[in-house]
């Protein structure tokens, strides 16, 4: 890879990380350009050359979030409502725990709401499918992506398969085909 985009990526990286470790301690409105430059340790150019907005650096922080996870979904067999599918979800999401809460805190959970459901919507294949099918999986992404924001809101006590267990226990049925 290019040195330069290289280098760019990494600032870029860095201006994200430096958000979301301000957020855990300020409200965004209170977060000033020069904090961000500071905490991030670039130079202030790099950081309008990269961005126009506080927002546009929280949105990249939601999709490089989502991106990493559909990487990590790639070649896993199982269906998007299977129980095993479910806990990895809640199992990667829980390394996310500090970024998420703090993103959340700050207004832009619909932000990653809807890239959750374009994933979701694009797993389960429903693209140009029957209406049924589309409102399954838009129900599905958003009563997992709900259950989840709750379990983030709450502390995140309950380990992953526990949360994966009361979800698939409150989703038992939905999601079977129905032959009518």
């Amino acid at each position: 890879m290019d040195k330069r985009v290289e280098a760019n990526r990494d600032t870029r990286l860095r201006i994200i990380k430096a958000v979301v470790r301000l957020l855990e301690r300020k409200n965004l409105s209170d977060i000033s350009v020069t904090d961000i430059v500071e905490e991030a340790g670039v130079a202030r150019a790099s950081y309008y050359r990269n961005y126009d907005s506080k927002e546009e650096v929280l949105s990249e922080a939601g999709r490089m979030i989502i991106d990493d996870f559909r990487r990590n979904r790639e070649g896993v067999e199982e269906a998007c409502c299977d129980y095993e599918e479910v806990a990895r979800t809640f199992r990667y999401f829980l390394q996310y725990r500090e970024p998420m809460l703090a993103l959340h805190r700050a207004g832009f959970t619909s932000i990653y709401e809807g890239l959750f459901a374009d994933y979701v919507q694009e797993r389960m294949g429903v693209a140009g499918s029957d209406a049924a099918s589309s409102y399954r999986a838009s129900f599905f992404a958003g009563a997992l992506f709900s259950v989840y924001v709750k379990w983030l809101e709450r502390g995140m006590d309950e380990s992953p398969e526990q949360m994966a267990r009361t979800f698939c226990s409150m989703a038992a049925g939905v999601f079977e085909e129905r032959s009518s």
